[in-house]
C-alpha cells in the first residue's frame, strides 16, 4: 500500500483479536474522545472496553502524568515547549522504568487479565508507554496497537518500549513522522475518527448566528475576552460558551456575559453535539477532539492560539486540510454576514 494511502477503519479493527481494551488518557479529555470515537466503529462493541490510563496507575505516575502536566498547561503554558522539545524529560521516564521498574503497574495487569484482552489499543503516547512498559516487563501474551492522536510529530514516541509494542496507527504518512519504526511494528494510515453524532451534524448546516466558543475540557483560553469582542461586533448573536471544569473561567466569562440572555454559559459537558447542532461556527483552540468533531460536522472553524508544539501542530493542519481560520472578530464578522 502506498506511504499515503488510508486505511479504512473496518480493515483495521478487523485485525484486532477481540477481546479489545481501548486505553486512553484523562489528559485534556480528547483522546478518550478519540477512543470512544474508536469504540463505536467496531462491528461487535459488546467484546471491547475502554478506560483512561490513569485508573489503573499509581498516585505518583497520576500525579507526574496529569496533575503536574495540568498546572504546567494553565499556570506556567511556556514552559510547555521546553518539555516538548527536551529529550531528558522522556529519557528519565523511560529509564526509571527500564531499570528500576518504577511504577507499580499490578491494577492495569489485573484488568487485561481479568477482562481476558487480547489486544490493546492505545490512544496517545502516555497510554502507549505505560501499556508498552507493562508488556516490556510481564512478557504479556497481548497485541499492543498505538494510535497518534495528533496531526505533528511528538517527541513522546521515541521513548516508548518499542520492542513490546506491534502496530502504530497515524492520520500523517509514514514519510512525515520522524520516527524510526522498527521493523517488526505494522504502520498504518487512517483518519481520526469522529464519534457518530457528530458525523451525523453534517446534514444541518447550523445558525451562522448561534455560535460555540470552547477552550478544552479544562477550561483553558481566553474564553472572555473572546466573548467581549463577539458580542462588539456582531448583534443578535447567540453564544454558547462551554468552560469546562474551571470555575475561575466561568466566573470570568459570567462577569463578560453579565444578565444577557444571549450568552448561555456551561461547564464541563461529556458531548459538544447537542450544542453544536445549534451552532454554525465553532471558535475553539487547536484540541484535536473538538478540531475532529467540527470538520466531521461540518462547522465553521475559527482556531485560538493552544498548547505549544502539539496544539500549533493540530492548527497547522486543520487550516491546510479543514479549512480552518485564525479568528479575528472581524474575520468571524466577515464569514458571518457573508
Amino acid at each position: 500500500m502506498p506511504d499515503d494511502a488510508t486505511s479504512d477503519w473496518a480493515e483495521v479493527l478487523a485485525t484486532f483479536e477481540p477481546p479489545v481494551l481501548i486505553l486512553s488518557t484523562a489528559v485534556g479529555r480528547g483522546m478518550y474522545s478519540l477512543g470512544e470515537a474508536v469504540r463505536e466503529r467496531f462491528a461487535a462493541p459488546d467484546q471491547v472496553h475502554h478506560i483512561a490510563v490513569e485508573e489503573r496507575l499509581p498516585a505518583g505516575a497520576v500525579a507526574e502524568d496529569l496533575k503536574r502536566y495540568r498546572f504546567l498547561s494553565t499556570r506556567l503554558t511556556p514552559l510547555l515547549y521546553l518539555v516538548y522539545t527536551c529529550p531528558l524529560f522522556y529519557y528519565r521516564k523511560l529509564a526509571r522504568e527500564r531499570w528500576f521498574h518504577a511504577a507499580d503497574l499490578s491494577a492495569l495487569e489485573a484488568t487485561i487479565g481479568a477482562l481476558g484482552i487480547r489486544t490493546v489499543l492505545c490512544i496517545s503516547h502516555r497510554a502507549a508507554f505505560w501499556a508498552s512498559s507493562l508488556k516490556w516487563r510481564r512478557s504479556l501474551d497481548v497485541a499492543l496497537w498505538d494510535l497518534l492522536g495528533e496531526y505533528g510529530n511528538n517527541l513522546g514516541y521515541r521513548f516508548l518500549f518499542w520492542e513490546a509494542i506491534d502496530g502504530f496507527l497515524s492520520p500523517l504518512a509514514r514519510s512525515a513522522l520522524r520516527l524510526r519504526l522498527p521493523d517488526h511494528v505494522r504502520f498504518m494510515k487512517v483518519a481520526l475518527p469522529a464519534r457518530r453524532a457528530f458525523v451525523e451534524l453534517a446534514a444541518t448546516a447550523g445558525d451562522r448566528r448561534t455560535v460555540l466558543l470552547v477552550s478544552g475540557y479544562w477550561g483553558q483560553g481566553p474564553l472572555a475576552a473572546v466573548l467581549r469582542g463577539l458580542r462588539q461586533t456582531v448583534a443578535h448573536l447567540t453564544v454558547h460558551v462551554v468552560c469546562g471544569d474551571d470555575r475561575r473561567q466561568r466566573e470570568r466569562v459570567r462577569r463578560v456575559a453579565g444578565d444577557g440572555a444571549d450568552v448561555r454559559i456551561h461547564g464541563a459537558v461529556d458531548s459538544l453535539a447537542p450544542l453544536m447542532a445549534q451552532c454554525g461556527s465553532v471558535i475553539t483552540k487547536p484540541g484535536i477532539s473538538t478540531l475532529v468533531e467540527a470538520h466531521a460536522a461540518r462547522r465553521k472553524i475559527f482556531l485560538l492560539r493552544g498548547m505549544p508544539v502539539a496544539e500549533a501542530n493540530n492548527a497547522r493542519f486543520a487550516v491546510q486540510h479543514f479549512d480552518a481560520t485564525w479568528y479575528t472578530p472581524a474575520r468571524w464578522r466577515e464569514w458571518c454576514e457573508r
